[in-house]
């Protein structure tokens, strides 16, 4: 039978693919007989004995940092903070190319073009300025995984530009051998982002107002970014905020922190079933393809080196630290564990928005996280902390801060608690 020229090249494109895949999985097989021995070795050797002395497993239950409060915790379907939900302003969405230092970049911004106060809209003149956020994306995602996050953030009164550039990559990254994702590079590109905004290339833009966030890899690399920026024209970023920040990235945000001063306040999110960027202990991920089963953890020495162990140098829990340990230069920083979210649902609300169930659909097809069902109207703190912790460093918000720093977030079930908060003054 006659096969068309189109039908001959799906028939080599699937056959491509297939082999691809084969490879990998090939790779996958070979590196988990290597790297079975030392990975054993490592979990019981000095890495098993260095957390066991530190005693310091943010998702273990008797490690004494969440020890049972005399007051009840309020669940999420009473704790009703002021910045739960959509912001009062209409947004646009548009998809941008920009060049900025000789580098040419792509990704969505969204700006707030009308403010709404209960069916009253309010178009936002020309004049208009707004403070700014530039968003970091994780390891191989890509921007409209957050759109739910940047939507809400905008919606609350923020200019978001969130870069697609590194986001296009799949499972032969996470392979040895594999191009890997340069994660300094990934830096400079929220670094430029920031630049680019207080260019006043993009109007609405107050250029004295500009905020890092980012979620995984665009968490760690915000805070990296956020310490260059600091040294090289402090003042210009405000605020970070990092969620599941992951301390993979080079140079380790837990030693680059430090450095970041006393004028920017840090916002660190993580959940206690995040296997992938844990708050602190060892990585749980597994690379599941088919009936091919194995721990990520095995593969770090070859994909990423040695040098960051199995649980990412301390993961979150190390930033903090290093982050109040650094005496009276500290920033204010606040770490708050939340319960009930994995690394990809932990963007969200509620775990079902569109942006998740892309994540979901994109990396289960090499990686398996943990499933979590939230309880029937339950809905996840980050993003509305996120904006409190904007709106108090941004615009001063003084419910916000009281939210943040008094009996508020102390007392929200949502979070493991305490939540670990230091004002840098400590």
């Amino acid at each position: 039978s006659f096969v068309t020229p189109a039908r001959r090249r799906q028939r080599r494109k699937r056959q491509a693919e297939e082999a691809r895949r084969m490879r990998f999985l090939f790779v996958l097989s070979v590196v988990a007989l290597v790297a079975s021995f030392s990975f054993s070795e490592s979990v019981r050797g000095d890495t098993l004995e260095r957390f066991t002395r530190r005693n310091r497993f943010l998702v273990e239950e008797d490690d004494g940092i969440g020890e049972q409060e005399e007051e009840p915790l309020l669940a999420s379907a009473q704790m009703l903070t002021p910045y739960r939900g959509a912001g009062p302003f209409d947004i646009s969405r548009e998809y941008k190319e920009w060049s900025f230092g000789n580098h040419t970049s792509r990704g969505v911004i969204y700006k707030p073009v009308s403010r709404n106060d209960n069916g009253v809209v309010t178009r936002m003149d020309d004049g208009s300025k707004f403070p700014a956020i530039v968003f970091g994306h994780g390891l191989c995602a890509k921007p409209e995984f957050y759109e739910h996050m940047n939507v809400l953030l905008s919606s609350w009164g923020y200019v978001v530009l969130a870069t697609e550039e590194f986001s296009d990559c799949d499972v032969s990254n996470f392979a040895p051998g594999g191009e890997q994702v340069n994660t300094t590079a990934y830096t400079e590109e929220l670094e430029r982002n920031v630049l680019y905004l207080a260019s006043g290339a993009v109007g609405g833009v107050n250029a004295s107002a500009i905020a890092l966030a980012g979620h995984s890899m665009g968490g760690g690399a915000s805070i990296n970014a956020a310490v260059s920026l600091e040294d090289r024209i402090p003042g210009l970023v405000k605020a970070v905020v990092a969620v599941a920040p992951w301390n993979g990235v080079e140079p380790n945000p837990s030693t680059r922190i430090p450095d970041l001063g006393s004028d920017v306040p840090v916002f660190l999110i993580c959940s206690t079933q995040d296997s992938l960027v844990p708050c602190s202990g060892p990585i749980t991920t597994e690379v599941v393809i088919g009936s091919f089963r194995m721990p990520f953890a095995s593969l770090i020495p070859a994909i990423h080196g040695r040098h960051h162990g199995v649980d990412w140098n301390g993961g979150v829990l190390a930033m903090y630290e290093n982050a109040t340990s650094s005496g009276g230069d500290s920033p204010a920083v606040i770490l708050a564990v939340v319960k009930d979210a994995n690394h990809l649902t932990i963007v969200d609300t509620d775990g079902r928005a569109g942006g998740t169930k892309l994540a979901e659909e994109a990396f289960s097809r090499y990686l398996e996280f943990p499933k979590v069902d939230l309880e029937r109207g339950a809905v996840l703190p980050t993003i509305e902390y996120s904006v409190a912790f904007l709106e108090w460093v941004m615009r001063g918000d003084a419910v916000a801060r009281d939210l943040l720093w008094g009996e508020g977030i102390q007392s929200d079930a949502r979070f493991r608690q305490p939540v670990l908060r230091s004002s840098g003054e400590d």
